[in-house]
């Protein structure tokens, strides 16, 4: 299936959201950011294409066992 608009959207969101806890060392800001990106995966539209995101988003997810 391909991916709807909205889930592009949403993929751009998540690597977004990967990139601030990437840039930070802060245990809160992380905890939140992770936070963030649990939900935005837990919400996000049916169509989104896991094999769509960067290498090193795939990475992290996979590291904080986001991913499937």
């Amino acid at each position: 299936m391909k991916e709807s608009a909205l889930a592009a959207i949403q993929r751009q969101q998540i690597e977004i959201a990967i990139g601030e806890l990437l840039l930070t060392s802060d245990y809160y800001m992380r905890t939140i950011t992770i936070e963030r990106i649990h939900h935005l995966i837990a919400h996000a539209d049916p169509t989104l294409d896991i094999s769509q995101f960067s290498e090193m988003a795939q990475e992290e997810l996979q590291e904080l066992h986001l991913l499937p």
